[in-house]
């Protein structure tokens, strides 16, 4: 298996998990956020660590996207500079 498609397949499978440790964090605080209307202090101070959970992932997600993107563009480079060798 060539490297670029190695690496390419590490980088998506980071990214696809990324999503989903976001959609799992975006489904607990939607839960929470159900359970806490009208309840309790303490369950507000869970629902804004989540929600600081969530944007966290967020953050990291962005960051694995524009890894992704680098790392895309760097190998297209690299395969333009090995087609003007060759052709």
């Amino acid at each position: 298996m060539p490297v670029e498609v190695l690496t390419i397949s590490i980088i998506m499978a980071a990214v696809a998990g990324s999503s989903a440790v976001w959609a799992l964090v975006h489904f607990k605080l939607k839960s929470k956020e159900l359970e806490t209307q009208g309840r309790s202090t303490e369950l507000g101070l869970i629902v804004d660590a989540l929600r600081d959970d969530l944007n966290d992932t967020r953050g990291r997600l962005a960051e694995m996207e524009e890894r992704l993107d680098f790392t895309e563009r760097v190998l297209a480079a690299g395969r333009e500079s090995q087609e003007d060798r060759s052709g």
